[in-house]
């Protein structure tokens, strides 16, 4: 009783609408990148850098209680941004993380601006000196730098927080 009307198959039907196209039966694959093989340190597994000049959300809001919210130089308080007082990938001795000891918010012209940090290695001399006074020299470090220089013992964030609080003021 249920016929199929079919007058003619598919590919008749969609002839002249499609392009014809060489299409290989199998995907040809790309040599895939080789993993980064990951640091290890004292049988620890080490984050990447990347991951580790990353700012927490946690760290951002201690930074604006640490500092206030406003800019360092000029002290306005709209349109700021938080920079990172030894900057990521700064040089091969010094890289910067995210943490809270290493941040500091300054408005858009004093951060990225003719008259910012990062043209102006004077003012940047300056924001690191405070930052050094202020925390120890270790400022720009996190749990896992000071891991590797056996400043302590492991590198969990209440280990961390006991060095930095006894580095502040030296």
């Amino acid at each position: 009783m249920y016929s199929e009307f079919n007058p003619y198959p598919k590919s008749k039907q969609l002839a002249g609408h499609q392009k014809e196209k060489n299409r290989p039966k199998f995907k040809v694959q790309k040599p895939k990148k080789p993993k980064k093989k990951l640091e290890v340190y004292k049988g620890r597994s080490v984050p990447d850098k990347k991951t580790r000049g990353k700012v927490s959300k946690s760290d951002y809001e201690l930074a604006i209680e640490l500092h206030g919210y406003e800019c360092w130089v000029c002290g306005i308080s709209q349109g700021l941004e938080c920079h990172h007082v030894v900057p990521k990938g700064y040089s091969k001795a010094r890289n910067g993380r995210g943490v809270v000891y290493n941040l500091r918010f300054l408005c858009t012209e004093h951060h990225r601006g003719k008259t910012g940090v990062h043209q102006n290695r004077e003012l940047m001399q300056k924001l690191q000196d405070e930052h050094e006074k202020l925390y120890g020299e270790h400022f720009y470090k996190d749990a896992w730098d000071l891991f590797k220089e056996n400043l302590i013992p492991t590198p969990t964030k209440e280990c961390y927080e006991k060095f930095m609080k006894s580095q502040e003021g030296r």
